[in-house]
Order: structure tokens, then C-alpha cells, then sequence
């Protein structure tokens, strides 16, 4: 079979070596070592406090002990059960515990990308300039900071691929047999790691020195569909493999887990996203540019910086204190192959209309792939890293853990007071996950979705949604809503959501009855009379 071409053809001299193969500088480890813990420590002081609808129904999911097996994900949650059981004795809030647990293994992800870059460069500004990109890219610092389902698998995926390439050096059949174990937990923990998986075997299947080598790495995997066979009982699903197929793909089957777009639309959200697993890039950048003019220095800072260090990187490859851990022949042989594995992740987030969630590990693999890099580049890689850093904190992190961007909790307290009231939500999910977090109940029937979803949901015109609102009001029902005024972000979906309502909610007379204060501005609460 014709071997693929190598994605970086780098025409040079053997490079001359300063020290014996495999050794490492003690500086070169201290530097790795120090950014690794700088790194672990700012998402462990810096968790969002503005966390998604699906991160409170998994907080939930985990402090009440129910819903702990899910197809999508099905490890995930008894993970967090367990880890909050683990940390019993300290009694923390559950939310809390599982912040903490996403930021320590957003640690050992870059843990495993060292050994990793060290098997595949003896660059060791290279090495250090990637492993800092991948770990300031704002995918990576986002999940970390927030209780989401992928980081934790993309540990295990990090992890399968040092022992994978032990297998490669080493051709010895435990590491290999680890490395399929270890991808296929990433699997469990989250669905969107099969393509690492697929990449790992096709690789093995390529280049392993070992006939058959295949077939004992993909041997563990059948521990995947014997776990959901099992979690089937949890659910009290029928033992069949008709129901098998239909609890695992529930998530693609009913489209929650994306679907295809038009190939424009799936090609633009894809450009945009990846864009945005680097560098924080949303509706709320310009608001805090508003707000806080001062900002402006960071990226005009940063890019300077970058300026800089491309004109002053050296002309010359830097001597190299020892080779990669791996010959020349197997360093190809896992670019090309966790080349593969990117491809595949980026195919899929595009099929999954540019879903920037499933591309959280394109940093980690194009740090990989830029092993073939000229070392010249360390210098620039570098400055771009810190520019992403700065960046990431002004625009990310730091408002995301000091700012509360809905201020939430009076509203939940109204909709808990008011059992007569239907609330007509702008993100109802969020208050019905937060209102689950803090009750243990499942639902709140006073929450209704924004007028424009309520209408989608039970396919009514707009007359039947008014006739429909206005038999809740003679019922005796009082009828609020937020998506009336208040913040309006750059983004497009939300704006285009405020001006649906109004013209929905055309007909009744809004009076505003609270207003609950934002840093970008004031929400509204308002009567429909």
C-alpha cells in the first residue's frame, strides 16, 4: 500500500546533536514543567461563572445521583459522581467540584502533549512554543474552565497516543493494547473521540511493526457497546440490539448532536469556529470593547509582539540537544497518522454544522503536526501564543469568572414564587438547569420557551400562539417575559430572536415589572396585559 506523503517536506542537513539521544536539558524540562503548572493553575483559579445549560443539568445530574448514564457521553456524569464522592469529606458545591475536575485534566492533556512533542522534535523552542499554543488556545481554556463533556475524553485521547507511539518504538503489544483501552474509554466519556480512535487504528494498521497489530488494538474497544449494553438495564430498556442501536446514536438519530447543514452554511460556521478554537471571538467582544475602551491594547500589543519576533527570529536552525525520542521513519508515521485523526475531527464538527465543540482538539493535533516546523519558527509561535494568551484572558476567561452576564438567580427566585405566572424565557434551558441544580426536580412547568420557540415547538401560526397566550390569561395566568429590551450583544441569532418576539407578542401591552442589572446593561422582566 502506498505510504502517504508527509504533510511537511523539510529539505535540510542532518542535524548535528550536542548531547546523547534522548536526553533532555534540565532547563528545557523546567521551562516545560513551569508553563504546565502556570497554565493549570490559572483555569483552576478562573472557572466561569457563567455556565451553559448543559453544564448545570450535568452539575445536577451529579449532586442528585440520576441521569448518570447518557448516551452521548455515557461515562461522563458517573465520573463526576464519583469524583464529588471522592471529595465528600471537604463538602463541596457540586458545580464547583466539577469545574476543578475539567481544569486537572485540561493539566494532564497538556502533560501528555509534552511527551508527546518530545517523541516527535528535539527542538526544544519548538517543543515549548507548540505545547504553549495548544495550551492558550481558547478551546482548550474554554472547556477547561467549564463543567462540559470535552476535556476529560480528550485526556484519554492525549494518553492513548504516548502509548501508541511507545508501541511504535518499542513494537511491543501492552502499550499498544493500553493505547486501544485508553481511546476507548475517550469514547465512552464522549462519542466525538471515535474519529481519534479510527485515526489510532488506521495508523496502526499503516505502520505498526507487528502483523496483525490491528486487531489488539481495536480488541478493548469491544468494551464500548458491552458498557451501553449494560447502561441499558439503567434505563430499563429492553436487551435488544434494536434498542442497543436506537439509547447509543439517540443523539444523532433525534439531531441533538448536530446535523448536516447546507454546504455553505456548514462551510462558513466551520471557518468561523475554527477561528474561534483559537481566539475568543463572540457577540460580547465589541460590548466589552464599549465598556472597557482600555482593551483595545491587547490585541494592538499583541500583534506588535508577533511583528517583533518574526523579524527577529534567527535565520539559522537552533543546535539540537538531542534528536526525537523516535526514528525519522516513525516521527512521519504518527504526524501523518494524527494528521488523519484531525481530519477526521474536522470532518465531523463540519458535518455537525461547524459545531465548535467537537473541534476542541485541533490545537493538540496541529501542535503535532507543526513538529515538522523549521525551529527558526520558535521565536514567532512563541509571541503568537502569549498574544493568544492575553487575548483569551481579556476577552474570555477574566470576564467569564468576574462578570455575571444574565444575573439569574432573582428571576429564579420570582419563578419559584409565582407558581401561576408563566415565564416565557429568552434561554429557558439555562433556568430550568439552574432551577434543577437547585431543587433536584426534573422540569418546572411555569417555564415556557421565548414566544418564537413556543410557537415552533407546537407548530402554530401566530394567531394561534396569541389566541393560545390569551386563554392562559383568562385562565387566570399571569404571562412575563424576558426577550422583551434589555442587552443586545452582537449576535445576530439573539437579535434576530428579540425582533421575532415583538412582532409574536404584537397586540398585547408590555409593562415592565423588574429589571435585574448585567455588566452589559439591564435586563427587563415584563408583564404582557
Amino acid at each position: 500500500m502506498a505510504r502517504l506523503s508527509c504533510y511537511f517536506d523539510l529539505k535540510s542537513a542532518p542535524p548535528q546533536f550536542t548531547t546523547s539521544p534522548f536526553a533532555i536539558s534540565p532547563l528545557a524540562a523546567r521551562r516545560e514543567w513551569a508553563l504546565i503548572l502556570v497554565l493549570t493553575l490559572l483555569v483552576l483559579l478562573l472557572p466561569t461563572r457563567n455556565s451553559t445549560a448543559d453544564a448545570w443539568y450535568y452539575a445536577a445530574c451529579v449532586r442528585y445521583g440520576h441521569d448518570l448514564l447518557l448516551p452521548h457521553h455515557l461515562l461522563y456524569n458517573a465520573v463526576g459522581w464519583l469524583w464529588l464522592r471522592l471529595l465528600g469529606p471537604l463538602h463541596p458545591e457540586a458545580i464547583h467540584a466539577l469545574l476543578a475536575l475539567n481544569a486537572l485534566a485540561y493539566g494532564g492533556v497538556l502533560l501528555g502533549l509534552r511527551q508527546l512533542l518530545r517523541r516527535l522534535t528535539g527542538a526544544e523552542g519548538l517543543r515549548l512554543a507548540l505545547l504553549a499554543a495548544a495550551g492558550c488556545s481558547f478551546g482548550l481554556l474554554r472547556f477547561a474552565t467549564e463543567n462540559e463533556t470535552y476535556v476529560l475524553p480528550l485526556l484519554l485521547s492525549v494518553w492513548a497516543s504516548v502509548a501508541w507511539l511507545r508501541h511504535l518504538r518499542t513494537a511491543t503489544l501492552p502499550p499498544l493494547l493500553l493505547a486501544g483501552l485508553l481511546a476507548a474509554g475517550a469514547c465512552l466519556l464522549h462519542q466525538v473521540q471515535a474519529c481519534w480512535w479510527l485515526g489510532l487504528l488506521i495508523g496502526t494498521a499503516l505502520y505498526s511493526p507487528r502483523r496483525g497489530a490491528g486487531w489488539w488494538f481495536a480488541a478493548p474497544a469491544l468494551l464500548v457497546p458491552l458498557a451501553y449494553w449494560l447502561a441499558l438495564d439503567y434505563w430499563q430498556l429492553p436487551r435488544t440490539p434494536a434498542s442497543l442501536v436506537r439509547f447509543a446514536l439517540h443523539d444523532f438519530l433525534t439531531g441533538a448532536a448536530g446535523a448536516p447543514a447546507s454546504l455553505p452554511k456548514a462551510a462558513l460556521l466551520t471557518v468561523a469556529n475554527v477561528v474561534r478554537t483559537f481566539a475568543q471571538v463572540h457577540g460580547s467582544t465589541l460590548a466589552l470593547l464599549r465598556r472597557l475602551p482600555g482593551l483595545a491594547a491587547v490585541p494592538v500589543l499583541g500583534l506588535a509582539g508577533v511583528l517583533w519576533a518574526w523579524l527577529r527570529r534567527p535565520r539559522h536552525p537552533e543546535a539540537l540537544r538531542s534528536p526525537a525520542a523516535l526514528p525519522p521513519a516513525q516521527v512521519r508515521a504518527a504526524r501523518r497518522t494524527h494528521g488523519l485523526v484531525m481530519l477526521l475531527h474536522l470532518g465531523f464538527a463540519a458535518w455537525a454544522t461547524g459545531n465548535a465543540e467537537f473541534m476542541v482538539m485541533l490545537p493538540v493535533l496541529l501542535a503535532l503536526l507543526l513538529t515538522a516546523a523549521p525551529s527558526t519558527l520558535a521565536r514567532p509561535l512563541t509571541a503568537a501564543a502569549g498574544a493568544l494568551l492575553a487575548w483569551n484572558l481579556a476577552f474570555g476567561l477574566v470576564p467569564n469568572h468576574l462578570l455575571d452576564f444574565t444575573n439569574l438567580p432573582p428571576l429564579l427566585a420570582r419563578v419559584r414564587q409565582e407558581p401561576r405566572t408563566w415565564f416565557l424565557l429568552d434561554n429557558h434551558n439555562l433556568a430550568l438547569n439552574r432551577l434543577h441544580y437547585l431543587t433536584g426536580r426534573d422540569g418546572q412547568p411555569n417555564v415556557l420557551p421565548a414566544p418564537e420557540l413556543l410557537l415552533a415547538k407546537h407548530r402554530w401560526t401566530p394567531a394561534q400562539l396569541q389566541q393560545w397566550l390569551r386563554a392562559q390569561q383568562r385562565g387566570g395566568h399571569r404571562l412575563s417575559t424576558d426577550v422583551l429590551g434589555g442587552p443586545r450583544l452582537l449576535d445576530r441569532a439573539a437579535l434576530v430572536r428579540s425582533a421575532e418576539a415583538a412582532e409574536l407578542l404584537r397586540g398585547f401591552r408590555p409593562a415592565v415589572r423588574d429589571t435585574f442589572p448585567t455588566f452589559f446593561g439591564p435586563r427587563y422582566l415584563t408583564d404582557l396585559r
